[in-house]
């Protein structure tokens, strides 16, 4: 781990965004940085210069990423597999198991829509959501796990909250799921890339999350993780070309699934995405996983602070999170919030009912003065 993180100037450097802007929205998308730019420019050239000739090598690139990103999320890399967004990859899972009619799925009420819409497109299956409604903003592993019923065979949440911040327990709640015999899926999309993940200690069975936000590369590129021992409970909802086994044997198409996560990816690999990707994450094992940590734990906590001082109301998060939603009474409730912070150059996710702050690693200490300085008093 370095003794300290790079200076100002070299963090604006890596983030061309940070050197306009007190960007606070990482949970919302990431500022793009200069390794994932420099890797798209090359892959782009690659395709110019070379077309076909270069796919050996963003293949090996695409295999060497998976396992890096693995080690760096507490995983194996046959466990990951890279798919268009965090939605689809959540569909692997929704469309992949063998529900029966009456089965349930259990969740919170106040989560992501892209993680609650394909739970309730599971009533055309016959599988009914049950909401667990928060209780003084939060919905904790407990009362999802009080919700669970015999018919229950999937427990669903968001690792960090979108709407409130809140920080699921999340090794309780997949504890307490396998102990009930129920599977569990965790959309870990704000806290992979800056938080420390063990995906095998937090004991889920499957996980989802994007590239764009917390690791600051290009969109249109998810990662979905199935723990081995979970493989089984998941049938692919179809087949394509790289589902199998021996992908280009094209004299031999009844093949056997492939080995692992791979075995849900249908066509070509999004190899711009995971070069981007590769060299995004790169810079975060630079700066160092737990410093990273650290870091925008500090920031956030430092913004609830400072909101709570200058007498603005703060969602609760439970266990520390890297997500602050300031509500948006009083003065904050001021229609024309979005356009002020821009003026000001802030950046922060201005939402009905909320300020959402996000705070990385990059930033520091003047770009919250700096929004605290554009909010209403």
């Amino acid at each position: 781990m370095p003794t300290r993180l790079p200076s100002r100037a070299r963090r604006e450097a890596l983030f061309p965004a940070l050197a306009r802007y007190a960007y606070l929205d990482t949970s919302y998308r990431g500022p793009l940085c200069r390794p994932a730019i420099a890797a798209v420019e090359g892959y782009l050239r690659g395709v110019a210069r070379g077309g076909s000739t270069a796919i050996p090598g963003w293949t090996r690139q695409l295999g060497e990423c998976r396992d890096e990103l693995a080690a760096h999320v507490g995983c194996q890399g046959p466990e990951l597999v890279f798919l268009a967004n965090a939605t689809d990859a959540l569909s692997r899972v929704t469309l992949g198991l063998n529900w029966r009619d009456g089965d349930e799925v259990v969740a919170p009420a106040n989560d992501y829509t892209g993680l609650l819409r394909p739970l309730l497109d599971l009533r055309r299956r016959g599988v009914a959501l049950r909401l667990v409604e928060p209780v003084d903003g939060l919905v904790d592993a407990a009362a999802l796990l009080r919700a669970c019923s015999r018919r229950t065979r999937l427990v669903a949440a968001s690792h960090v909250n979108f709407r409130t911040g809140a920080r699921m327990d999340a090794a309780a709640l997949c504890a307490g799921a396998r102990r009930k015999g129920v599977l569990s899926v965790l959309d870990c999309v704000q806290t992979a890339g800056c938080l420390q993940l063990d995906l095998h200690e937090l004991g889920c069975d499957f996980a989802t999350w994007a590239a764009r936000k917390w690791f600051c590369s290009l969109d249109t590129v998810g990662v979905l993780y199935v723990r081995a021992k979970s493989l089984d409970s998941l049938t692919p909802h179809t087949m394509g070309l790289f589902s199998v086994a021996e992908p280009h044997n094209f004299d031999r198409l009844d093949q056997p699934p492939a080995e692992g996560a791979r075995r849900f990816m249908l066509g070509a690999p999004p190899f711009a995405q995971v070069l981007a990707l590769r060299a995004a994450l790169g810079l975060q094992r630079r700066v160092g996983a737990a410093r990273i940590e650290e870091r925008v734990l500090a920031l956030a906590a430092s913004v609830r602070e400072q909101a709570t001082s200058a007498g603005y109301t703060v969602a609760p998060t439970g266990l520390p999170s890297p997500v602050v939603c300031i509500q948006r009474q009083g003065a904050l409730a001021d229609e024309a919030l979005g356009k002020r912070l821009l003026r000001r150059k802030v950046v922060a996710s201005v939402r009905p009912g909320i300020v959402r702050v996000s705070p990385h690693w990059f930033n520091d200490e003047r770009d919250l003065d700096r929004l605290f300085a554009a909010l209403p008093k």
